[in-house]
């Protein structure tokens, strides 16, 4: 049998394992509101049963006393499985986060439905033109032509600005996430540095492992990694773990104590991430997230390139297909480059010369030509080059119509002489060819051999025939616009973009809500309860309260048996 002594030890091991976990009580209270902390509780087992199992132990066979209790550890109570969810799903919120938040920037750049977006104000430039058609001599109209057309380039140079602005917002963000990421695994290698020590002499650091742990929550949202635990030279976990991304612990630090994977972005393309120099994809996450945004901004801004070079394209090519009131007559462009060659939507702008004087404005179609008296009169142009130079050789009583487009230095024939012509005031006559050519009356006597220079000129300022035609346009399906219409075109990636930022709002509201619930589960295991940690601390209080109760009965029976057994004589 163990001695009269023996339950004090009992009651002392009962004692100091109830203060433990008064103790841990009184950290998870005062911890209840700290972010990431992980509620711990006090493990206890049974000491070994005395006396221990030997064929000479004391007091013979049939018999063993328990001992108490003693406390193994302070353990965290946490899922790893639950972070891994947890982890893994907040990276998908934080990648549609990213690209709801994009999207509805684009969205306010467009800004349709409106009165002031780029669908209304090209219904209003088509409408200017059609009103041209009907009154081509009013400088008021062509004047409305030209500050529409002004005001819907402004309009397409704007949006390309502000693209391009939210595009380079994008790579900066990218930029500060990508240093957010090194500061992470740096905090998270320090941290892996101190568990480690304390891990080896035998101590449990779970306040470290807690804030570890909040900095890999941090690091799920921006990208996506695995976790892998390290082992120490027994072959234990030595409490380290490594952040792997694509294969490379991020975490890896040299004899300076510094990470040596560095994570950045290219010099060029900013959106591009590398890891030691080599670029590197992510699944989930706000970089994932920002990525998908730079390139859904680069399609709008693609899209809007297109549609600008392809309506100035098509106005250009039937606006020098005309002719503005002026004599000489000349074929000019409509939109021109700001900068640059090639027209696109940050650059287009209306030529200067038309701003400067609306009434060259290209409305009428027709140009007739003005020629010697000498030989007749009525004369009407069919396709004739305004830039161009133009003179009738007469000689032999035959003409022929000649061409120079450079200034009169090289003159080359448009079409066969014309021989056996009439000359009697009366007789119609048409030289050149079928796509060039001067009809015209003849005058009642040959003319004399010579060169006769033709004056183009407008048939007449109230031809609108060439602005009825651009109007036009506005209905033609233009085969680089997928064989849509100009309105028609910019109507549906506008629509496609509405649609991919509700299907990415609809995403970052079911990715918060699966988020929270997976939160929720944690807090039921890792959450500190207030309520059960007063219940905690009561019973804890109460056994202690027990154990002492034991010591002082100890106490009474050692007092009975030294002080009241004793032989009085």
């Amino acid at each position: 049998m163990p001695g009269t002594f023996f339950g004090f030890n009992t009651a002392l091991r009962g004692m100091q394992a109830q203060q433990r976990g008064i103790y841990t009580t009184a950290h998870n209270i005062a911890n209840a509101n700290t972010e990431g902390y992980t509620r711990q509780r006090v493990v206890l087992a049974t000491t070994p049963a005395y006396p221990v199992p030997a064929m000479n132990r004391p007091g013979g066979q049939g018999w063993q006393i328990g001992t108490g209790v003693d406390s193994q550890e302070t353990r965290r109570m946490r899922d790893e499985f639950l972070d891994t969810q947890i982890r893994r799903e907040t990276g998908s919120l934080g990648m549609w986060e990213q690209i709801q938040d994009v999207l509805q920037q684009v969205e306010i750049v467009f800004n349709e439905p409106s009165d002031t977006g780029l669908s209304t104000l090209m219904s209003q430039f088509w409408a200017a033109w059609q009103e041209l058609s009907k009154y081509a001599e009013s400088s008021p109209v062509r004047t409305t032509v030209v500050e529409t057309a002004s005001a819907l380039a402004e309009a397409f140079n704007h949006s390309a600005a502000q693209l391009e602005t939210i595009k380079n917002d994008i790579d900066q963000t990218i930029e500060l996430k990508v240093k957010e990421i090194n500061s992470l695994a740096q905090q998270i290698a320090d941290l892996n540095g101190q568990i480690k020590n304390l891990v080896t002499v035998g101590d449990q650091p779970n306040d470290l492992m807690d804030q570890r742990d909040l900095l890999l929550d941090r690091l799920s949202k921006i990208i996506n990694f695995t976790l892998e635990k390290n082992v120490g030279a027994d072959g234990k976990p030595d409490g380290t773990i490594k952040v792997l991304v694509d294969g490379t612990d991020i975490t890896e630090v040299g004899s300076d104590k510094k990470i040596v994977n560095i994570v950045s972005t290219d010099s060029t393309d900013k959106w591009k991430v590398l890891l030691n120099g080599t670029e590197v994809t992510f699944d989930r996450g706000e970089i994932k997230g920002l990525q998908e945004a730079h390139d859904d901004v680069q399609v709008y801004i693609d899209n809007l390139n297109t549609l600008a070079g392809e309506l100035a394209a098509a106005i250009n090519t039937q606006h020098q297909a005309g002719y503005g009131i002026e004599t000489p007559p000349q074929a000019r462009l409509f939109f021109v480059p700001a900068t640059g060659t090639a027209i696109d939507a940050s650059n287009i702008s209306v030529n200067s010369a038309l701003q400067d004087n609306p009434m060259l404005v290209a409305a009428a179609a027709t140009v007739n030509a003005a020629i010697a008296s000498d030989l007749g009169s009525g004369a009407v142009g069919k396709g004739l080059d305004p830039g161009a130079m133009y003179q009738i050789v007469a000689s032999g009583g035959e003409l022929q119509l000649q061409k120079s487009t450079d200034g009169g230095s090289t003159w080359i024939p448009v079409g066969a002489r014309v021989s056996g012509i009439t000359w009697d005031g009366a007789t119609a006559v048409t030289v050149g060819d079928s796509d060039e050519s001067i009809t015209f009356t003849t005058s009642a006597s040959s003319p004399p051999d010579a060169n006769y220079d033709v004056t183009l000129v407008i048939a007449t300022s109230g031809d609108g025939s060439n602005a009825l035609a651009i109007a036009q346009l506005q209905h033609k399906m233009i085969p680089n616009l997928s064989n849509a219409t100009f309105d028609d075109y910019y109507k549906n990636f506008t629509a496609k973009l509405g649609v991919d930022a509700h299907e990415a709002g609809r995403m970052t509201t079911n990715q918060g809500v699966l988020v929270d619930q997976l939160t929720n589960r944690k807090e039921t295991i890792s959450g500190v309860s207030l309520d059960e940690e007063m219940a905690n601390m009561l019973q804890y209080q109460r056994a202690y309260e027990a154990s002492a109760r034991v010591i002082t009965t100890l106490d009474a029976m050692l007092d009975k048996i030294i002080n009241g057994m004793g032989v009085t004589r």
